[in-house]
C-alpha cells in the first residue's frame, strides 16, 4: 500500500506541538536559520515561517558558500537570497575556501566545513543579538549519526548522537526536525509545492554518511528491520539518562583530581586519577585534552596505552595534536608542544 503523503495540514500541527512541548523558542524572540537550501532546511524555515507571526518571532536566514561546487554554490546562494527576500527576512551569507582550510588544518573537507560554517553561524549571532538559531537536522540523520559511530568503536558519548539543543557562544541552537524523517518533509514541500535546491554530492558514495544512507541503511531495511532509522534514532534518548549521570560524576572527579593549568600544561593529581575507575580516569583525561585543544581527543588505542602506563612510576605517551602525557610519582601532566 502506497504511504499516505504528509501535508501541511498534518505536519504544521505536529510541528508547532512539538515546540511547545519542548519549549524551545520564546515570545517574541529573533532566531537565526541556517538554510543550505536543501528540502529540509527550506521545510524549516516555512514551517517556522507559518508560526512566527503568532508567535512574534523575528526570523533570519544565514547561508554559508563552502565554494566546493563553485557554479551550483552561488545558485544555492541566490536561491536562499531570494527566499528572505520573498519572505521580507533579513538575509545573511558567508564564504570561505573549504578545500584550502582543510589543506592548512590538516582535516577532512567535512570536518573543515562544518567548522568554518558554525564559526559563521556564531558570528552572526553574535552581531546581529539572535537568541536562538535553528539547524535543520532530520531523525534520518540521527540515524546515520548513531551507525556511523557504531561502526567507528564508539562509546556511551558517541550514541547520543546529534544533540536536540546547544550553546553556542551566547546563543542557544536547537534542532527541531530530529523527530521527523525526511520523507515526511519531502511529502510537506511536495504538497504544498515549495521550491527547494538539490546537492549532488549528497549522491556522491565518496563520503562515508552518504555510503550509509545511501546503501547500508536500505540493506539494514530489506533485510533486517525496515524500521532500522526509527530503532537508531531512538538511542540516543535511551542513553541520555545514563549519561546525564556520568557527566556528573566526572565533574566531580575533575574537581578532585585537576591541580593546575599553567598556559599550555594542564597538571592533575596523580594519587587522586588512579583512584577512580578507568571508565572515569578516560573522561577525566579527554576532558584535560579538549581544555588544550578543543579538536583534540582520546581514541580507543590510545587510552589502552596509557592505561597500561598508569602502573608505572614513570611514564609518557605523544597523543594528537602535539599533546603529550607524562606521569611521574606524584603527578600526571599533559602539555601541548
Amino acid at each position: 500500500m502506497k504511504e499516505k503523503q504528509v501535508s501541511a495540514t498534518t505536519l504544521l500541527p505536529r510541528f508547532e506541538e512539538h515546540l511547545r512541548d519542548k519549549r524551545f523558542f520564546k515570545t517574541r524572540q529573533k532566531i537565526l536559520i541556517a538554510c543550505s537550501g536543501g528540502p529540509d532546511s527550506v521545510a524549516l524555515f516555512h514551517l517556522l515561517q507559518s508560526l512566527a507571526a503568532n508567535h512574534g518571532w523575528k526570523l533570519g536566514l544565514a547561508h554559508f558558500n563552502h565554494q566546493l561546487r563553485p557554479g551550483d554554490a552561488k545558485k544555492d546562494e541566490r536561491f536562499v537570497k531570494d527566499l528572505a527576500r520573498k519572505f521580507k527576512v533579513p538575509f545573511y551569507s558567508g564564504t570561505g575556501n573549504v578545500k584550502r582550510e582543510a589543506k592548512r588544518t590538516k582535516t577532512s573537507i567535512e570536518e573543515c566545513a562544518r567548522q568554518m560554517r558554525y564559526d559563521f553561524f556564531l558570528r552572526t549571532t553574535q552581531i546581529e543579538k539572535f537568541q536562538a538559531g535553528v539547524l535543520a537536522h532530520t531523525k534520518d540523520d540521527q540515524a546515520e549519526t548513531v551507525l556511523m559511530r557504531v561502526l567507528q568503536g564508539t562509546g556511551l558519548r558517541g550514541l547520543q548522537g546529534i544533540r536536540e539543543k546547544f550553546r553556542m557562544g551566547r546563543t542557544t541552537w536547537v534542532r527541531p526536525l530530529l523527530v521527523f524523517t525526511k520523507k515526511e518533509l519531502l511529502g510537506y514541500l511536495a504538497k504544498e509545492r515549495v521550491p527547494f535546491r538539490s546537492d549532488k554530492t549528497n549522491d556522491s558514495l565518496r563520503f562515508v554518511r552518504n555510503r550509509i544512507r545511501l546503501e547500508l541503511i536500505p540493506g539494514l531495511q530489506r533485510d533486517f528491520n525496515p524500521r532500522v532509522v526509527e530503532a537508531l534514532s531512538r538511542i540516543p534518548s535511551i542513553v541520555a539518562g545514563e549519561s546525564a549521570l556520568i557527566a556528573e560524576l566526572e565533574e566531580k572527579a575533575w574537581e578532585k583530581t585537576f591541580k593546575r593549568r599553567c598556559g599550555k600544561e594542564i597538571e592533575l593529581r596523580r594519587s587522586v586519577l588512579l583512584k577512580f575507575p578507568p571508565a572515569l580516569q578516560f573522561r577525566i583525561l579527554e576532558k584535560a585534552l579538549k581544555k588544550l585543544d578543543k579538536q583534540s581527543g582520546l581514541s580507543f588505542e590510545a587510552w589502552e596505552r596509557i592505561r597500561q602506563g598508569l602502573v608505572r612510576s614513570r611514564y609518557r605517551s605523544s597523543l594528537p595534536k602535539d599533546i603529550d602525557f607524562a606521569l611521574t610519582p606524584k603527578k600526571a601532566i599533559l602539555y601541548k608542544k
